[in-house]
């Protein structure tokens, strides 16, 4: 591993350039591997059996992960959704042990946080539009090392000058990137993670769905509806993914009014949404097509409501159906992800169930 004397010896790189070039080969190296993503429920199973408390069925399944594991076949990424639900669990003992298995079956790798995904995509999506040429697939773009799961930090406004500080900067990533998750869990203790109680949003959103029932007359428009809201969160990966376009073409863009922005941000949102709407970038902008078809079936749905830990289930789902290629969930989400007008486990070719049993034989299929 580099150390800041060979950072300060070899400045090359910025310090984005630096750690999305060692993503990228994290991406590369894990690419022949086939991501198996477990939800809440299976992995505090995994945990159980683990320590002497499961059934004959739930060791089967972990000794058929820890054998694909360990020949090369698959690993077990969690996302951010996954890191929070861990920290809530209510003793430390659990909290460990679970992290511990994490480290095993994960290889010390976790998808990037949605938003940064999201972002990725909307930034592929502007760049492959545009006819640039010789782009690493997405799936090499969208893994980082479990110390990261929250997002990449730096140590910024240091006393030391800008290449030290930058040497420092790179020498901190890669030293983060070798500590394993039981022991950040064990640094960070018991702590109470901020905006994990999603029942007021649920609500607030539930009301908006119901003053707004009789507007929607089909599937395709609460689709319409969910999409729109989704790209609308976008103005600003849309303004960095202009900026870095622009600069790799040699572009110098003139400076612009607020309203000059405002009108090229909602022109590349709208671009977003209709090309989204007739079908021609699901495959690209994948996440948002994910998260926007839950929430789309949920509105249609107007017998049902939207619970504070739906907004879990569908990141969990954004990030298996996405990314992954098999996705160990409850029933209730499976149910959801399967409904013939989403659809979303053969759109995206995720193995996708509920029951240990299954999730077993397509293991067996697997090795």
């Amino acid at each position: 591993m580099p150390t800041i004397t060979d950072h300060l010896l070899n400045p090359g790189l910025s310090t984005d350039q630096y750690v999305n070039g060692r993503n990228i080969a994290l991406g590369q190296e894990i690419s022949t591997r086939r991501p198996v993503y477990l939800d809440t429920k299976f992995w505090i199973i995994l945990r159980d059996t683990d320590r002497g408390a499961g059934n004959p069925e739930s060791a089967t399944l972990l000794a058929l992960l820890r054998k694909g594991v360990g020949e090369g076949l698959l690993f077990c990424p969690i996302s951010e959704d996954i890191f929070v639900e861990l920290m809530k669990q209510q003793d430390d003992a659990s909290r460990l042990a679970t992290a511990s298995l994490v480290d095993e079956l994960s290889l010390g790798v976790t998808l990037v946080p949605q938003n940064v995904r999201m972002a990725t995509e909307v930034t592929y999506f502007m760049y492959a539009t545009t006819g640039t040429p010789n782009l690493h697939p997405l799936n090499h773009l969208i893994w980082c090392k479990l110390s990261y799961v929250l997002g990449i930090l730096h140590p910024t406004n240091t006393i030391f000058d800008s290449g030290t500080e930058r040497a420092i900067q790179k020498a901190f990533f890669d030293h983060m990137s070798t500590i394993p998750l039981r022991e950040i869990v064990t640094r960070i203790g018991e702590i109470e993670i901020p905006g994990t109680d999603l029942t007021e949003v649920a609500n607030k959103l539930n009301a908006g769905n119901f003053a707004h029932k009789d507007e929607i007359q089909s599937y395709e428009q609460s689709y319409s509806a969910e999409v729109r809201g989704v790209v609308d969160l976008m103005g600003d990966a849309i303004h960095q993914a202009t900026m870095m376009l622009a600069e790799s073409r040699g572009i110098v863009l003139n400076e612009r009014t607020a309203e000059q922005k405002r009108v090229a941000e909602n022109g590349f949102k709208n671009l977003l949404a209709i090309s989204l709407e007739r079908n021609k970038s699901r495959d690209t902008l994948r996440t948002i097509h994910i998260l926007a078809s839950l929430h789309a079936s949920v509105r249609w749905n107007k017998g049902r409501k939207l619970k504070g830990n739906d907004f879990f289930d569908f990141h969990h789902a954004a990030a298996a159906i996405a990314y992954c290629d098999a996705f160990f969930t409850e029933r209730s989400l499976r149910t959801t992800i399967t409904q013939s007008h989403l659809s979303l486990d053969k759109l995206y070719g995720c193995f996708v169930t509920s029951e240990a049993s299954d999730a077993i034989s397509w293991l067996r299929d697997l090795q």
